[in-house]
């Protein structure tokens, strides 16, 4: 299986030090802190690896889509999906993590929507809500929002990049991990259609994606303990380790009842 990648960065603790009059203690302070520096450089030398390989995977499915390379014909519009969120979902999303999964979520899901022929208007109204919350110039300048002639890859470095520089990693974290759940929920609901967006290669990168997903999620979890509940999800999908299309396919056909839970403790 082809090493792919994915993703993200290093979101820092800053130490706070109350410094006494003990010279011992300052001593020892100072010593964590120039330890503590030392572990972060190493980590984000580690994640920046990573999101520079991600930009080279994607689910096809969306980009398919998005690129006109997956349509569907007038009879095939006319079976709607009911398996999507609907745009008023955004309404729950109450803390930031939850903001960030939201829109990553809805704007799959808008993909969708638009590829039936459905309105998609009050996704794009809840999106924008969600985003002036967020205030990330990364997902609403070629990101997130709206269309954008940039790449995948260029989109990703830039959202990697403003949340480096903004001390939000984790909430990168929290978008890619919901985004790619949505989508594999998304080719489960209609496997005979989406499948044959995959070859061989691109199967195998799904599969590597999830392991460097956890690697990432479990790097910062000392930094960022609520990611912990990022693991936990994802663990039972941990067994999707296709080769091919067809071991994809068998393996999401099986796990479709635990990516549909996923799915629900994400949002």
């Amino acid at each position: 299986m082809k090493k792919i990648t994915l993703l993200l960065v290093a979101a820092t603790m800053v130490l706070v030090c109350a410094c006494g009059n003990n010279p011992g203690k300052k001593k020892t302070e100072a010593k964590e802190s120039v330890e503590e520096q030392y572990i972060k450089a190493d980590l984000k030398i580690k994640l920046d690896s990573l999101v520079k390989e991600m930009g080279r995977l994607s689910t096809p499915v969306i980009v398919d889509i998005q690129n006109g390379k997956l349509t569907l014909t007038d009879k095939e519009k006319r079976n709607k999906p009911s398996y999507l969120l609907p745009a008023s979902k955004a309404d729950e999303a109450v803390t930031l993590n939850e903001k960030y999964r939201a829109v990553a979520m809805l704007s799959a899901d808008m993909t969708i929507a638009e590829l039936y022929g459905m309105p998609v208007d009050s996704y794009k109204q809840a999106i924008s809500k969600l985003l002036v919350d967020i205030n990330n110039p990364a997902l609403t300048v070629g990101g997130t929002e709206g269309q954008s002639t940039e790449s995948l890859e260029t989109k990703i470095q830039k959202f990697y990049d403003e949340s480096v520089k903004t001390g939000t990693a984790n909430l990168f974290w929290e978008a890619i991990v919901a985004g790619t759940v949505e989508q594999l929920y998304i080719i489960t609901q209609n496997i005979d259609k989406f499948m044959p967006c995959f070859t061989d290669e691109t199967a195998s990168e799904v599969s590597y994606r999830f392991i460097l997903v956890h690697e990432g999620v479990k790097s910062l979890i000392p930094y960022h303990p609520e990611l912990e509940q990022l693991q936990t999800i994802l663990k039972p999908l941990e067994v999707i380790n296709a080769i091919n299309v067809q071991q994809l396919r068998d393996q999401l056909l099986e796990l479709k009842g635990a990516i549909e839970t996923a799915r629900g403790q994400l949002l």
